[in-house]
């Protein structure tokens, strides 16, 4: 596994270090995970399909709630 040193903002260092404590997990991880969802938006968008905000309605039905823009 490869080495990379990002300079963050104090706003998403912020957002990694909570993010990791809720979910119990390293700060490394939560970076992993976001670059796993990163790559998911990219295979998506090249095939013309989008990320989006989803939830269940009454009738187990998933309702779009909004689409993730600007991956």
């Amino acid at each position: 596994m490869s080495r990379m040193s990002v300079n963050l903002s104090p706003e998403m260092e912020l957002l990694v270090e909570e993010t990791a404590k809720r979910e119990g997990i390293s700060k490394g991880e939560v970076i992993r995970r976001a670059f796993a969802l990163f790559k998911v938006a990219e295979t998506e968008k090249i095939k013309g399909r989008f990320l989006a905000v989803v939830r269940e309605n009454d009738e187990n039905e998933p309702e779009i709630l909004g689409r993730i823009l600007g991956l």
